[in-house]
């Protein structure tokens, strides 16, 4: 992509890839930035050549051939319907246009969890979390379907390492989550275990120490073009 382009994000966050996006295709291309919370967008609304859009990627209206490039990361796998939200991205392309979609699969997690040499509260803790992304597996054989050519699957597995701006990430998210997984009756009412509290300490500890080293999850980078 380059000057010119006309491109969405979705799910943009804090806006750091549309802002990139929007340096890219320069005074005559445009972002479309779309995002359920718009809050932490307004800097990039300021943009001249950026639309900020607050809404739900469900249902959303993106139009039809509208854009150059349709990007999301990290987003439509925690959807109810992503697939949904996939067929509406590739209707909005034009003719030649990309779309770009990065999500992530736990199955290195899980099947490392199988060897029974990772620890404990890496096993209690994060498997159960990466046991659930198991969408992107067959996001390249959804674009196909949909009438896209030179679809690609670009898929690359990454550590969990600590004491990285990765583990920094999922510290964070792990305390902001924490009351929710640790609740006993609102986990068993959705077929899951809570989680102890000690295992909860222990893997924030494992987080902050540069000796941890685990297989996490594979990213699965998957490109398409419209004829």
């Amino acid at each position: 992509m380059g000057p010119g382009w006309d491109c969405a994000e979705l799910g943009a966050g804090a806006g750091s890839i549309a802002w990139w996006l929007s340096e890219r295709v320069g005074p005559q291309g445009s972002v479309t930035a779309v995002d359920q919370d718009a809050s932490l967008l307004g800097a990039l609304a300021d943009r001249p050549n950026v639309r900020v859009v607050q809404a739900d990627l469900q249902t959303v209206d993106l139009g039809h051939d509208e854009f150059d490039l349709v990007h999301s990361r990290s987003v439509l796998m925690h959807l109810e319907d992503p697939d949904s939200v996939v067929a509406h991205a590739v209707a909005a392309l034009r003719p030649g246009g990309w779309v770009f979609f990065e999500e992530a699969d736990g199955g290195p997690a899980q099947r490392a969890a199988r060897t029974g040499h990772l620890p404990e509260p890496f096993v209690r803790v994060m498997v159960p979390l990466a046991a659930r992304w198991t969408w992107a597996r067959g996001l390249a054989d959804d674009v196909a379907s949909l009438g896209l050519v030179e679809v690609r699957d670009d898929v690359r597995a990454d550590l969990l390492e600590g004491a990285t701006p990765a583990a920094a990430f999922w510290r964070q998210t792990l305390v902001r989550i924490r009351p929710l997984v640790s609740d006993a009756a609102r986990m068993r009412a959705l077929g899951a275990e809570p989680v102890d509290e000690d295992s909860y300490d222990a893997m924030l500890a494992l987080l902050d120490d540069p000796g941890f080293s685990v297989p996490f999850a594979a990213r699965h980078r998957v490109t398409g073009r419209r004829p």
